[in-house]
């Protein structure tokens, strides 16, 4: 199975191959071999490269909030293929969403303002650390859904970007 996996700014290929009972995850150039078991609730146990991990995957759709120790990652998969067949890219609507729980410092943008990939829209304080939360793609602001002051849960959107 072949699929694009984005982190943060960073997209990268995925194959992955089921080889008795364990994965082959090529990444990249970087060829893994996985051993995966699924614990309990939302937490896996991963074997990889002679070293052990513990996380927590939560999805929501095509997004999954990956949780190891204290880091916390935001990941969305899609299938290249597919949205090729769709027609699918860069258009249509995209959601700005925060990761982690946390309040709301300073909204960058406003509704009607266009901005580019890249460019801050909203900073969320969380875990004592300003998080300055980027636009993925350019656009125009229709929505903005938070406020200055505002406490929002990961997952929230924060603003509309079409």
């Amino acid at each position: 199975m072949k699929i694009s996996a984005k982190a943060g700014q960073r997209v990268v290929d995925v194959t992955i191959e089921r080889r008795d009972g364990d994965y082959r995850v090529t990444i990249g150039d970087e060829r893994h071999d996985v051993d995966v078991h699924k614990l309990e609730g939302d937490f896996f146990s991963i074997l990889t490269g002679g070293r052990s991990y513990e996380v927590s995957v939560e999805a929501r759709g095509d997004t999954y909030f990956v949780r190891h120790g204290a880091s916390e990652q935001l990941v969305t998969l899609s299938d290249p293929s597919r949205q090729a067949r769709e027609g699918q890219g860069k258009q249509g609507t995209d959601e700005v969403v925060t990761m982690m729980p946390g309040k709301v410092v300073r909204v960058l943008v406003a509704e009607g303002d266009e901005v580019e990939a890249g460019q801050g829209i909203v900073v969320v304080e969380a875990m004592k650390m300003e998080n300055e939360i980027a636009a993925e793609r350019p656009g125009k602001v229709t929505s903005v859904r938070v406020e200055e002051g505002q406490t929002v849960e990961g997952g929230a959107v924060l603003a509309v970007i079409e």
